[in-house]
């Protein structure tokens, strides 16, 4: 059996455990459940443990060289020793954690500089100019995370608080969400804030763009503006690392791969300050970015023990 690198990119919702050979051939996969730390330590650690023995299943463990991981919220994780001793204890192979907007942009720019703006269940923006990395927005869901899918479905509950408050009959959209959910008082849509997790709240996304293709102005204006506010994060990572003439962007997350409405508003916005912008979209897994830091950094080891 060939060597191998196993390269995890752990997000809000789901994580993906994808083995590369050293030539970047994929030979395994494996999939589970979100791999925030901060939504939920314990429970993030299981998803990241099982997603790694689900690509493993079918290799030999003593081939895998390395372990690369990309955690979503992983800059804001205080305490890191736990999932750090899970990942020794279970596996004995050499790793090392960085945030997943650390691998995206890897794999999306082709380690050339640019941003990446990052939105599924929370957003983030991640540039580099010259071996300079900014990073703007990814504040999370208390202190920002504007244009991602938890905002964008918290928008429309929003407008549901301010119905019920004004005695204002509930719109067509909040009805028919509210029925969507079977949420019928208003204890149950505070249960429903207050105790889902914010995969499940951004799950509403899919809804919501189906009322605004059927002609809903509100959820048309909610992710035109999402949109508005992820090129805001991308235009000041721009400016704050001067990249002025013809800057590259990628983009990456359902949010902004998948919607129309989103990623028509954020290319406009870009456009209209950066005219010349490159814009890169192609579609590929976040994990690959990590296959590439993972060989650098497999490299930079064996120069130091050299």
């Amino acid at each position: 059996m060939k060597k191998y690198i196993i390269s995890l990119d752990g997000g809000g919702t789901k994580s993906e455990a994808i083995a590369y050979e050293l030539d970047g051939t994929i030979i395994g996969q494996g999939y589970s459940g979100f791999s925030n730390i901060l939504i939920n330590e314990q429970d993030a650690i299981k998803h990241i443990i099982e997603a790694i023995e689900n690509c493993l299943c079918n290799l030999e463990k003593k081939d895998c060289l390395f372990l690369f991981l990309g955690l979503a919220g992983y800059g804001g994780v205080k305490d890191r020793k736990h999932v750090e001793k899970a990942l020794y204890d279970r596996f004995h192979i050499p790793f090392k954690i960085v945030n997943d907007a650390q691998i995206a942009h890897a794999a999306l720019l082709d380690g050339k500089d640019g941003v990446l703006t990052i939105a599924g269940t929370g957003s983030v923006s991640l540039g580099s100019n010259l071996n300079r990395f900014v990073t703007t927005g990814g504040w999370g869901h208390l202190l920002g995370d504007e244009g991602s899918g938890y905002w964008i479905s918290m928008e429309v509950f929003k407008k549901i608080t301010r119905e019920f408050d004004e005695g204002l009959p509930l719109s067509n959209l909040s009805r028919k969400l509210l029925n969507r959910l079977k949420l019928n008082e208003i204890d149950e849509i505070k249960r429903y804030i207050y105790y889902e997790t914010k995969g499940v709240i951004a799950s509403n996304v899919p809804f919501i763009v189906e009322e605004a293709v059927m002609g809903d102005l509100f959820a048309k204006e909610v992710l035109e503006r999402a949109g508005q506010l992820l090129a805001n994060i991308t235009l000041q990572a721009l400016k704050n690392l001067s990249l002025h003439s013809s800057p590259r962007v990628a983009i990456k997350g359902s949010i902004l791969q998948q919607v129309s409405f989103v990623q028509n508003a954020f290319v406009d916005a870009i456009r209209e300050k950066h005219p010349t912008v490159e814009f890169c979209m192609k579609d590929v897994s976040s994990t690959y970015g990590g296959y590439l830091l993972a060989l650098k950094e497999i490299q930079k080891r064996s120069l130091s023990n050299s």
